[in-house]
């Protein structure tokens, strides 16, 4: 009876075909799934070789981010294979990363998404950079002898000098704002301070407006809100006047023609308005209390 270690080695099956020198046992089956995720999938762990940024979404990948990259073959340079790497924006905005080998210039391209940061300073005819001291014998002529011209050695120099004083100025802000952020005691104090006076206002403002029976929040006085209430006209207020002779006369007689007649003048803003008394009209009997005043009379 076999033991389980040897029904591991006896369980499997060897063709008689099959020569482990020249290749495996899942290559001569075909079986042949792989051992990675490259050799299955075809991708890699790649990491960004320069800080780039995604056009998509505008995220910033830095330098050394590691990415699941598909490698394929794109081209050869001479004898040096060429390879894309390819990947996604790491902020789910959908953008394609493409990172490309550059033999040429020992450098990698980005392509799709994916701007790098520049960080080259000399020019180059095709590429548009080329690393410094890779220059050939006519532009070594040309430095030199611009180096040796007095007159491009003053430009130079005055370029220099307004250099240095930019970068100065901005040394100088930064450490400004150094200097402010230095003392974060009082920093925090003066805030703290500004929040506790804020507070205190919004307590008065809220007992104010609990006195006056408000729900709403109270807001600061100012000048053209009390230009623009003084502006306003309502409606009692101009009908308030024409009230007054009404309360001062008596509700027991008068002439009613007159006071209809003064009211419609003053509605429709008439000089002068004449009613013509109705004929065949029966005139009121006094009520006894208007013939003891008259007998009092």
């Amino acid at each position: 009876m076999s033991t389980l270690s040897a029904a591991r080695a006896d369980n499997f099956y060897y063709p008689p075909g099959w020569d482990p020198s020249k290749e495996s046992l899942n290559q001569h089956t075909g079986h042949t799934k792989g051992r990675n995720q490259y050799e299955q999938k075809g991708l890699i762990r790649f990491e960004l070789p320069f800080d780039g940024w995604c056009t998509k979404c505008g995220r910033h990948v830095a330098k050394g981010v590691r990415f699941n990259a598909s490698k394929k073959a794109d081209g050869k340079y001479h004898s040096t294979t060429i390879w894309k790497f390819g990947m996604g924006c790491p902020g789910l905005c959908g953008g394609a990363f493409v990172v490309r080998t550059d033999p040429k210039n020992s450098d990698y391209v980005f392509e799709g998404d994916l701007r790098r940061k520049v960080e080259e300073y000399s020019s180059d005819e095709e590429q548009g950079h080329k690393a410094l001291g890779e220059l050939d014998h006519r532009d070594q002529a040309k430095e030199l002898s611009r180096r040796r011209d007095p007159m491009q050695s003053l430009e130079r120099k005055q370029d220099d000098r307004e250099r240095a004083r930019e970068r100065a100025a901005a040394l100088q802000r930064v450490r400004d704002r150094s200097d402010r952020a230095d003392d974060d005691y009082g920093a925090n104090a003066l805030l703290r301070r500004r929040h506790r006076s804020k507070r205190k206002e919004a307590s008065v403002d809220e007992a104010k407006a609990r006195g006056l029976g408000l729900a709403v929040e109270l807001v600061q006085p100012s000048e053209e809100d009390a230009a623009e209430a003084r502006a306003q006209h309502f409606q009692r207020a101009r009908r308030e006047p024409a009230r007054v002779p009404l309360h001062a006369q008596s509700i027991f007689g008068g002439d009613r023609r007159a006071r209809t007649a003064a009211t419609l003048r003053r509605d429709r803003n008439l000089s002068s308005l004449r009613l013509r008394p109705r004929t065949g009209t029966r005139q009121r009997e006094p009520t006894p209390l208007v013939r003891a005043k008259r007998r009092r009379k």
